[in-house]
């Protein structure tokens, strides 16, 4: 078995829990402090490798470099990932984790604005699939109101400023790679919600007894761990594929939610994510085909 599976296999694995053990956190943990925390501890894990990187490549960061790297990490921890575990207190995990996997579609969006990247009708049409796909996932439970619709609206808005991230870093990873990237923006990210928790006088190391063996899981093998596996894994994968392994997150997170969290894997969920994967696909299917021409180019 090739090995980059196995790593691949662990890292949506990793990714897939996230959701769960985040709703486990809800009123014990802010969600600033436990991103905080996350990203920080998670970036400093993957800073040696990211050093390495750069001093091997001989690569001086730019004042330009740095700025991106501020951009990044304020549109990915500040922003996204904090509308994520927000959305997830206020709704469940299973809808959270599908909500938040659509995010594709809007990279897409995003890319032919900042990438100049062409929207022809193909993608467009797997757009439009993706977002009837996400109706169909919220759209009986926005007449629960209150703060559910608020988390609806807040995990949308994460889908699309992880999109916007997702972007973003591309700029960056045609310099530097993905391990760089991800480590010295996890690190900025963090920094900058010091002031919001600061501010709002809330914990920033000190957890409830209860809440660290869940921490430790996020930081380490979710943010750590895991984003390190995944480039191990498409460093001896085929880059289509293992953007393909993806498309299981929302399923595996689901199961996951209804075994640990006994929520209800409802029929609407069923077929709104099914809808949605199918748009994914179908507005990635040329960046796969691509990127498999690619590598088989290299291999020959």
């Amino acid at each position: 078995m090739n090995k980059g599976y196995f790593y691949l296999f662990l890292t949506v694995f990793f990714f897939s829990t996230y959701e769960v053990v985040g709703r486990t956190l809800t009123n014990l943990v802010n969600p600033y402090q436990l991103n905080f925390v996350r990203f920080f501890i998670g970036g400093l894990i993957l800073l040696p490798i990211a050093l390495k990187n750069i001093k091997s490549k001989n690569i001086r960061m730019t004042w330009q470099d740095f700025l991106l790297l501020v951009l990044i990490g304020l549109t990915n921890v500040v922003f996204s990932m904090s509308f994520l575990q927000l959305g997830i207190n206020m709704t469940s995990a299973s809808l959270s984790a599908v909500i938040f996997s659509s995010n594709p579609l809007f990279v897409m969006i995003v890319a032919s604005f900042v990438l100049g990247e062409k929207l022809n009708s193909t993608k467009i049409y797997g757009l439009i699939l993706g977002i009837i796909g996400l109706v169909i996932v919220f759209y009986k439970q926005l007449n629960v109101g209150g703060n559910h619709l608020v988390g609806i609206i807040l995990l949308v808005l994460s889908s699309i400023t992880y999109g916007i991230y997702t972007v973003i870093g591309k700029k960056f990873t045609v310099k530097y790679d993905s391990v760089v990237m991800n480590s010295f923006s996890f690190i900025i990210g963090s920094l900058m919600l010091l002031p919001i928790l600061l501010y709002n006088k809330y914990p920033v190391f000190n957890l409830p007894a209860k809440a660290i063996p869940q921490m430790l899981y996020l930081t380490v093998f979710v943010t750590g761990i895991a984003y390190y596996t995944y480039f191990l894994g498409l460093s001896s994968v085929n880059t289509g594929v293992g953007s393909m392994v993806f498309f299981a997150k929302p399923v595996l997170a689901s199961i996951i939610a209804s075994i640990f969290l006994s929520e209800k894997i409802t029929i609407q969920l069923v077929i709104g994510t099914i809808v949605i994967l199918i748009g994914i696909f179908i507005v990635q299917k040329d960046n796969i085909a691509i990127f498999s021409r690619k590598n088989a180019d290299e291999e020959t």
